[in-house]
């Protein structure tokens, strides 16, 4: 399960702009869900509550 932003889409990849992947890994904080998914183009994302926060160097 995809975390999606308040637009309804799951959130995009900031390299190539595919929808991010099925999570990894998905842990409850204080801010919200924060999740870990690799992209098809096969960078890391992390999003947090259906927002991409960061995303490893490519």
């Amino acid at each position: 399960m995809t975390d999606e932003s308040s637009t309804g889409r799951p959130p995009a990849c900031p390299s190539c702009g595919r929808p991010a992947a099925v999570p990894a890994s998905a842990h409850y904080t204080s801010e919200g869900t924060v999740s870990y998914a690799r992209c098809e183009c096969g960078r890391w994302l992390i999003v947090l509550a259906g927002q991409v926060i960061g995303a490893d160097a490519a």
